[in-house]
C-alpha cells in the first residue's frame, strides 16, 4: 500500500453514538458496482445541465455576433487608410500651388488620368502640409490595425462555428443514452472555453467562499470538494459543509475529507447514485487505500460531524453515520482521467 504525505493523515474518530441510519437509497449501503456509473437521474441531469448549456450557448453566440459587428465597423475604418494616403499624396504633390491658409484647392490627379479633384482642409488644424502629414500617420496606424482586425474576425468566426457545433449537439440529445453525451459536452465546453477565450461561469460551480482546496464536478454538475491536508479537512468538515451536503471519508485509514455539495444545487432532489459514487471514489483515491481495488467509504450529514474537545487539527467525530459506499480508487469511471493519469505517472517513473 502506498504511503501518503503526513499532511494527509487527518484521522477521523468514528464513534457513532447511535446506529447508522440510511440517508439515501438502501441500495447504496451494500458493496456493489453500479451498472451505469454515468446514469445520474435523467431529469436531474437535464434540469441542471440542459437549460444552463442552452442559455450559455445562446448568450455566447449573441455576444460573438455583436463582437463581429463591431469588428466589421473597425475593418471598414481600416479600409479608409488607402483613401487617406491617396488624399495626403495629392496634397504633398501640389503643395507648390496650395496656400498655407487655404481651406480648399482643386488639383489634377495624374494617377487617375489627370482628373480634377477638390481637396478640402479643416480650419484650425494646421497648414495643408501639416494636415497631410497627420493623414499619412493615421493611414499607417489604420494599416497596422487592419491586420489585427482581420485576425480578430477570423478568430471570432471560428468561435462562432464552435458554439454552433455545440448548440447542434445539444439539440440532438435528450434522454436515454444521450445523457452521457450531455455530460461529455459540458466537460468539453469547460475544457475548451479557456482556449476560445470564453467564460463559461454559469456552467461551472461557483467557487465556495474561502475554499482553496481541490474541487471537482460530478456528472450532474454537483460540486465535490476534497481536502488536501489537515487544515483543509477541518475547514471543509466544520465550516464549509452544511445541509443538505453529503460528507464522506474512507473507513479505517487516513485520508481526505470529501464533500458532495448538494447545497449548491437548486431544488431538493436527493443526490443521484453516480454523484455519490464519484465522491466515494475520490474519498478512496485521496487516502491510504488509493491502491486498493475497493475501499469502504462512510458518508454522513454535516450536522453529525463534530470536533471532540482537544482533538488534533483535522480530526472529527461522527454522532451518526449515514451508511457506507464502496469506493473504487483504481478503476473508477468517474474520477477525471488526468487525475488517474497523474497517479500512473508517479508509479512509473514520475514523482515518487
Amino acid at each position: 500500500m502506498r504511503a501518503v504525505p503526513r499532511s494527509m493523515l487527518a484521522s477521523v474518530l468514528f464513534a457513532a453514538v447511535r446506529p447508522p441510519r440510511a440517508l439515501f437509497s438502501a441500495s447504496l449501503l451494500r458493496p456493489r458496482a453500479f451498472a451505469a456509473p454515468l446514469a445520474c437521474a435523467t431529469a436531474q441531469a437535464e434540469a441542471l445541465l440542459g437549460p444552463r448549456l442552452r442559455k450559455w450557448l445562446g448568450s455566447s453566440l449573441e455576444a460573438e455576433r455583436r463582437k463581429q459587428i463591431a469588428l466589421a465597423k473597425e475593418a471598414e475604418a481600416a479600409r479608409s487608410a488607402e483613401r487617406l494616403a491617396e488624399w495626403a499624396t495629392l496634397v504633398v504633390a501640389n503643395l507648390w500651388q496650395i496656400d498655407d491658409r487655404a481651406t480648399s484647392a482643386v488639383v489634377e490627379d495624374w494617377n487617375n488620368g489627370g482628373a480634377k479633384v477638390k481637396l478640402s482642409f479643416a480650419g484650425g488644424q494646421g497648414t495643408p502640409r501639416e494636415q497631410a502629414d497627420a493623414a499619412f500617420a493615421k493611414a499607417r496606424r489604420l494599416r497596422r490595425g487592419s491586420a489585427v482586425v482581420a485576425e480578430l474576425i477570423r478568430q471570432s468566426e471560428a468561435v462562432e462555428a464552435r458554439l454552433q457545433g455545440w448548440q447542434a449537439r445539444l439539440a440532438d440529445g435528450g434522454g436515454g443514452a444521450e445523457d452521457e453525451e450531455l455530460f461529455a459536452l459540458r466537460a468539453e465546453v469547460l475544457k475548451e472555453a479557456k482556449k476560445l477565450k470564453l467564460k463559461p461561469a454559469p456552467l461551472a460551480p461557483s467557487q465556495t467562499s474561502g475554499w482553496g482546496g481541490r474541487e471537482f464536478v460530478s456528472p450532474a454538475g454537483v460540486p465535490i470538494l476534497v481536502g488536501r491536508n489537515r487544515k483543509e479537512n477541518e475547514q471543509l468538515s466544520l465550516r464549509v459543509a452544511r445541509e443538505p451536503d453529503v460528507w464522506m471519508h474512507v473507513r479505517g485509514v487516513p485520508g481526505a475529507h470529501v464533500l458532495l455539495q448538494m447545497s449548491r444545487v437548486k431544488g431538493k432532489a436527493p443526490p443521484a447514485e453516480a454523484c455519490l459514487q464519484m465522491a466515494a471514489d475520490l474519498a478512496a483515491f485521496y487516502s491510504e487505500a488509493r491502491d486498493e481495488r475497493k475501499a469502504l467509504v462512510t458518508y454522513a450529514s454535516p450536522r453529525h460531524v463534530t470536533k471532540p474537545n482537544g482533538a488534533p487539527l483535522g480530526a472529527v467525530k461522527l454522532r451518526e453515520e449515514g451508511g457506507t459506499i464502496v469506493g473504487r480508487p483504481v478503476d473508477s469511471e468517474l474520477i477525471p482521467p488526468e487525475v488517474l493519469g497523474a497517479r500512473e505517472a508517479e508509479r512509473f517513473g514520475g514523482k515518487g
